[in-house]
């Protein structure tokens, strides 16, 4: 029996110790690998980039020209960047981005890998799953988005937006040097999300806070705080034993739970009364999620209807609230931008109050204006796939199981791509100025077979808000806040963006 014990604990030594001495030869190897790129400015020992100053503060990396990061990624297509001991190997030009992007490896959600903050959050969502499952449910969730899916919507943004109008115009009377836009604009997009994405009419705008829209901004958070801690960031359970992991829970909880009743609500109806959904002018998305069939018949579990609820709730409404937090503040930080803006939606829409669909393809200025603000500062951070096998790029050999990271802000910001990059420029984007353009330069929705599904849709809500916002107000930006963006789910303005919004004559003879 000793012999036999000590068989097996031979066995397990050897096993651990292979198991080990191999990891920390693969890691040994690929930080040899990594003293080739440049790095993402100073690097501390254990925490790596996660504690530098710019984690806490981008104006330098968004507003100088001889910032560190931008002058090291100068004629580079490679920036490490670590999150403490583990790197961020960081596409940052067209074409790297190109090889990533294009790449059917998966996307890394083990232990410590860069998705796997979102594991309890999204679970097997089109953002985090991989391989079968996540071809299946592209091809399931594709007509969701269809043209004429979308085009009702539009109804719903015009509705939000007066809600929105009516809000500015109320807080000005009150506070009339300058307010915060944040919270307005959170909620409308939290409503627009919920409203066309599943018919869920709780007048969310009325509310001065919505738990959900709490809970979404506090996430975003508590996921860039978690990565500051490799313990936390290694471990759920540790996560779990930590003041921000027990707050982390509660949101997660609570937006489980509500994506949880909205589902069982549906179940039941269509339970209930079959022939529910033939009465209905259009499917909205849960509709399709309830209602869709892979090639062999077989439809969506209630779980894989969560994850993909949440995955779109999160990605839709964060996404776009981001976007359109920093669009206002262009507009008001450039004034001949704005004016421009406003001359055309004047001109498209006459003296109508409503977008219509029609009009959105007629809006040039406005998209040019849009394009250069996710130029600016875009909608979503980065892009990553993990290696499944050994791949060469660039006369340099990543091993399987690296992960390639494609960084959008630092893409969009590359001096070699963009030697103007600090300056907002709207008509960079104008086809006589983008035709020599590599079609990988510019990403704020991703690219490649995983691109962002919902890009239309965010563009079209865009579209409604900013148009209607200016064409009622001037926006006259407040010089005296600081406004501060930081990483967390998307870019954000740390300490808020503050707008004096002036009525327009032309709207004050309305009335």
């Amino acid at each position: 029996m000793d012999d036999f014990m000590q068989i097996v604990v031979a066995l397990v030594t050897g096993y651990v110790l292979w198991t080990v001495v191999t990891a920390l030869w693969r890691y040994n190897a690929l930080c040899r690998t990594l003293k080739k790129f440049a790095q993402a400015g100073p690097a501390h020992w254990f925490w790596g980039h996660m504690k530098n100053d710019f984690m806490t503060d981008m104006r330098p990396l968004f507003n100088s020209p001889n910032a560190v990061l931008w002058q090291k990624t100068r004629n580079t297509k490679w920036t490490i960047f670590w999150t403490s001991f583990v790197p961020l190997i960081q596409a940052n030009h067209p074409d790297s981005a190109k090889a990533v992007l294009k790449l059917s490896d998966p996307k890394p959600r083990g232990r410590g890998q860069i998705y796997s903050v979102l594991n309890q959050f999204l679970g097997d969502g089109l953002v985090t799953s991989n391989g079968g499952k996540w071809q299946r449910n592209r091809k399931l969730l594709t007509p969701a988005f269809h043209f004429d899916v979308l085009r009702p919507y539009i109804r719903i943004y015009n509705e939000a937006t007066d809600i929105v109008l009516e809000k500015f115009a109320r807080q000005m009377k009150e506070t009339p040097k300058s307010t915060d836009i944040l919270s307005v604009l959170n909620l409308a997009t939290l409503d627009v999300i919920l409203r066309c994405a599943l018919s869920y009419e709780g007048n969310v705008q009325r509310q001065e806070k919505h738990p959900y829209a709490t809970a979404i901004q506090r996430i975003g958070f508590l996921h860039t705080q978690r990565m500051t801690y490799p313990w936390q960031y290694l471990s759920w359970t540790l996560y779990m034993m930590s003041a921000d992991g027990k707050e982390y829970k509660r949101h997660l909880d609570y937006i489980h739970g509500f994506a949880d009743d909205l589902i069982a609500r549906r179940k039941k109806a269509l339970e209930d009364e079959p022939s529910l959904l033939e009465g209905k002018p259009r499917l909205d998305f849960l509709d399709i999620l309830m209602t869709a069939k892979d090639d062999s018949g077989a439809g969506l579990t209630d779980k894989e209807i969560r994850d993909e609820v949440d995955t779109f709730m999160f990605a839709g409404h964060d996404t776009t609230f981001a976007a359109l937090t920093w669009a206002l503040y262009n507009l008001g930080k450039y004034p001949e931008e704005q004016d421009k803006v406003y001359r055309e939606v004047c001109d498209v829409t006459g003296d109508r109050t409503f977008i219509q669909w029609e009009d959105l393809g007629k809006l040039q200025k406005l998209t040019l204006f849009m394009k250069e603000n996710m130029r600016m500062y875009p909608p979503v951070m980065f892009s990553t796939k993990q290696l499944s096998k050994p791949l060469e790029l660039d006369g340099v050999s990543f091993p399987t199981g690296t992960s390639l990271t494609v960084s959008f802000l630092n893409l969009h910001h590359h001096p070699d791509v963009y030697p103007d990059h600090t300056v907002f420029r709207p008509e960079r984007f104008l086809p006589e100025n983008s035709k020599e353009r590599d079609p990988y330069a510019f990403l704020p929705f991703s690219a490649g077979p995983r691109n962002c599904i919902g890009q239309n849709f965010s563009m079209n809500e865009q579209k409604v808000l900013l148009s209607r916002i200016v064409k009622r107000f001037k926006l006259v930006l407040d010089e005296d806040h600081e406004v501060i963006p930081v990483p967390e789910s998307t870019y954000r303005p740390k300490t808020g963006i503050k707008i004096r919004f002036e009525e327009r004559e032309s709207h004050r003879n309305l009335i």
